[in-house]
């Protein structure tokens, strides 16, 4: 809980210097300008999670925590897409949606929420992402995502999908996915 404490205060200064003019953002942190320039999601490094640690809560009939191993064990896809976020070309590799739901009891006609560390909160019906071929990114170009960059997890959408340019359902740093109360 503690580190999950941490990454959650990480976030939320992230957020907040983000939203700070340039001059006020170097005043608060410490970081270079360059560093800034190459991370386009803003916030500072954070130790991934550990191999025990719950990263990823599914609930439909029924609930289920998830570790980052956990989660790897599942089938895994690859997607190259064009990230609209940062402009860039990135190799995917996750989990569909469709298998999460399927496994935590989560029909297609259910509406969903998935909620971020930051509490970021996007609903859609649970066809939508599944439609739109959504899938839980685990890596990005062969490597973990780093928590300050959208990671350790979030949802992607391949390329000519009806949400590859929908950037709302786009959720980073994940948390949570359930059916919608």
């Amino acid at each position: 809980m503690k580190k999950l404490g941490a990454v959650l205060l990480a976030l939320a200064i992230g957020a907040t210097l983000s939203g700070c003019s340039s001059s006020a953002v170097g005043a608060a942190s410490t970081p270079s300008a360059s560093a800034a320039v190459e991370n386009p999601y803003g916030g500072f490094p954070v130790d991934p999670p550990a191999d025990d640690e719950v990263v990823l809560t599914v609930t439909g009939t029924e609930s289920i925590d998830y570790t980052m191993p956990e989660l790897e064990a599942l089938a895994q896809v690859e997607s190259t897409i064009n990230e609209p976020f940062v402009g860039l070309q990135q190799t995917f590799t996750g989990v569909e949606l469709e298998t999460l739901f399927e496994a935590s009891g989560i029909e297609l006609t259910d509406t969903v929420s998935t909620i971020a560390l930051n509490d970021y909160k996007y609903d859609d019906a649970a066809s939508a992402f599944v439609g739109s071929k959504g899938i839980l990114a685990l890596t990005r170009d062969g490597s973990i995502i780093p928590m300050d960059q959208g990671g350790p997890i979030r949802i992607v959408f391949p390329n000519g999908q009806d949400y590859s340019d929908f950037l709302d359902a786009w959720n980073w740093s994940l948390r949570t996915i359930e059916v919608a109360k």
